[in-house]
């Protein structure tokens, strides 16, 4: 199984703004009708130990294998997920992915 995670900075006065369209966006455009997907969480990011500032949310889709992931990312859903990015203003930084195979379950 194989784990993407996507981060994104983002500006602490966006984080409601950055929660919000998350929820309501992300992950609505095929992502579930794709081959090999098996499900996303969008985490929050939040403080702890108190003050340990964290401005960093997380969109973890999980695959099949790295060859469904990959055919996803050259569909017309992933297309269709990226055409509209929220506001440049948003982030604090670029967004990065990571990719993890898992090798441990339980």
């Amino acid at each position: 199984m194989i784990v993407v995670m996507t981060k994104f900075p983002i500006n602490p006065e966006h984080a409601k703004d950055f929660a919000e369209r998350a929820k309501k966006e992300f992950g609505e455009k095929g992502l579930t009708g794709q081959e090999g997907f098996i499900k996303m969480n969008i985490l929050e990011p939040k403080e702890f130990p108190p003050g340990n500032k964290n401005n960093v949310f997380i969109i973890e889709t999980y695959w099949k294998d790295m060859e469904s992931f990959r055919k996803y990312t050259e569909s017309k859903a992933f297309e269709e997920a990226h055409k509209n990015p929220p506001p440049k203003e948003w982030f604090a930084g670029r967004p990065t992915v990571e990719l993890y195979e898992v090798i441990k379950e339980k």
